[in-house]
């Protein structure tokens, strides 16, 4: 059962999903978040430039509020997810 899940799930994210991505001013973007074929990035397309975020540079990713302490650049809400990179 967790196998076919996650299976499911990944087979999802090589296809993307669309999300909006909140940005500095508190506005949101439209984008497409995907998951490379090797399995190695995730793809984030806004505006038709795609962004590769190496998987082994993603630090954490902090669920709703959790990440609200001055260092995020907008206020973040229950239905936010952050997205956190090393600082390579």
């Amino acid at each position: 059962a967790l196998r076919d899940l996650m299976k499911r799930f990944v087979q999802d994210m090589i296809r993307g999903k669309q999300y909006a991505v909140v940005v500095e001013n508190s506005c949101t973007e439209p984008c497409k978040l995907s998951l490379s074929p090797n399995l190695q990035y995730l793809q984030l397309e806004v505006a038709g430039v795609t962004h590769d975020i190496p998987l082994r540079n993603v630090k954490d990713i902090c669920p709703g509020k959790l990440l609200e302490n001055g260092s995020t650049p907008i206020i973040l809400d229950d239905l936010c997810n952050t997205l956190v990179l090393r600082n390579n």
